[in-house]
């Protein structure tokens, strides 16, 4: 939420300014104000003895993975880094989740392991990795420049006799 009001603020400074990082961050907010437990549980449903809890939770990322890709269809990543980084930062969540569903669902595993551990700092880490890329839209960890290595490194050389 405070991602989605300082971009509100810092929009309404600059008028002439881009909105992209303003929708994308209330996209995020309100994704996760829909998927929170206890907001959840006020309502009267229990997510959190529910075994589909965690499928929700990746369908929810997916859904979000879409509508900002939508929102920011005409930015690239150069000129809007934090599109990359809730990219990335939604899809490595959703695989977790998945993995966790399977994990508790259909392995049955209920005793923690390793797996547990690093589900719980790795969705943290993206969680705020996405809050940092909200709040300044800077490549602050060079995934942007990676990116545009690998692109590089995968588009076909041009041919000396063309």
């Amino acid at each position: 939420m405070m991602a989605f009001l300082y971009n509100v603020v810092k929009k309404s400074s600059t008028p002439g300014s881009n909105a992209t990082v303003m929708w994308m961050s209330l996209a995020i907010f309100l994704s996760y104000l829909v998927s929170d437990p206890l907001l959840n549980l006020s309502l009267g449903v229990d997510m959190m003895y529910s075994y589909k809890s965690y499928l929700i939770w990746a369908l929810c990322d997916l859904f979000i993975l879409v509508v900002i890709l939508l929102i920011a269809k005409n930015q690239s990543f150069h000129n809007c880094p934090a599109k990359l980084y809730l990219s990335i930062g939604l899809t490595v969540n959703m695989l977790l989740f998945i993995a966790m569903h399977i994990d508790i669902n259909f392995i049955y595993r209920f005793e923690p392991w390793w797996f547990w551990s690093f589900y719980s700092v790795t969705v943290n880490v993206m969680d705020v990795m996405m809050i940092i890329a909200l709040l300044c839209n800077k490549d602050f960890l060079g995934l942007v420049r990676g990116y545009n290595r690998l692109r590089g490194l995968l588009k076909p050389e041009a041919s000396p006799n063309a």
